[in-house]
């Protein structure tokens, strides 16, 4: 008897369990987390050349809200390497004879809109398999160039290189075009681009004019052209442009901000919950 009643009591509580994970599963989700990888392009006086850089440079984490039908809102941790280096420039052109360089950590947090274009269907788990999407917000970037000069690497922010002070962080305008696929009830895989305006000049360290030639750091971190190298050797490639680096003359562009770009892959996974932010979504 005491066997029976212990296997009832067995079969009831297996069963609520069974009951409450189907209930989990098929309960409705309208928040979601992603991680992601990918790739970083980056726009400005030290990107001389177009080719996509290949290898991974950014690591992203995110939540995600479905607030109506076609409208959702996300914020975004990314942290992400930016590089130039005036060495893949074109040979006796401006940017090879001026010979500058950096790299820089950093990181950017981003609050964005998400337009789906198209309708939810009011169960998660019978979401459409191929869902495309748009995003726009604002963000804020930091950002930290680096170089390298004689084997020793230096903050360019510390040594004032165009005799300009400028901060760690920027404003910028995320705007995001993606698809989201799914591959199962739970999981989606995102593909995405991420355009950054930014606004600041700075991000390479590289904006107005040059300083006064002087044999300090600084100047020697502003002035590089008598470090070019042809075939390992120290040499004048640009005559004209080698004359005409000097204090004052311009050293980038002032009038273009600086920017870049995501190439992102994310897997996003949906979290049970109570419900959306502010009503259910539509159905079709």
């Amino acid at each position: 008897m005491k066997r029976s009643i212990a296997w009832v009591l067995c079969f009831v509580a297996l069963s609520a369990h069974s009951q409450n994970f189907f209930s989990w599963q098929y309960n409705d989700r309208y928040y979601s987390v992603t991680a992601g990888t990918g790739m970083t392009q980056y726009f400005g006086e030290l990107k001389d050349d177009y080719r996509i850089r290949r290898r991974l440079s950014h690591a992203s984490l995110g939540v995600e809200a479905r607030l109506l039908s076609q409208v959702g809102a996300r914020a975004e941790f990314i942290y992400y390497n930016l590089k130039g280096d005036d060495r893949d420039a074109a040979d006796s052109s401006f940017a090879r004879q001026r010979n500058l360089r950096f790299e820089s950590q950093n990181f950017e947090l981003n609050l964005q809109g998400i337009l789906y274009l198209k309708k939810y269907r009011g169960n998660f788990h019978k979401r459409v398999a191929f869902d495309p999407y748009m995003g726009l917000g604002i963000a804020v970037t930091s950002f930290n160039p680096k170089t390298d000069l004689d084997t020793v690497d230096y903050v360019l922010r510390d040594f004032e290189t165009e005799g300009v002070s400028y901060g760690r962080f920027a404003l910028a305008i995320p705007l995001s075009f993606g698809v989201k696929l799914r591959l199962n009830e739970f999981i989606n895989f995102n593909v995405e681009l991420g355009y950054r305006y930014t606004f600041t000049d700075y991000l390479d360290d590289v904006s107005t004019t040059f300083i006064e030639e002087d044999g300090s750091i600084a100047s020697r971190l502003s002035n590089r052209k008598r470090e070019t190298r042809i075939n390992g050797e120290l040499a004048i490639i640009n005559q004209e442009h080698f004359d005409a680096m000097v204090a004052g003359a311009p050293r980038g562009e002032p009038g273009n901000n600086d920017s870049y770009l995501f190439a992102m892959f994310k897997l996003e996974v949906f979290l049970p919950g109570s419900g959306p932010l502010w009503k259910k979504p539509s159905a079709y």
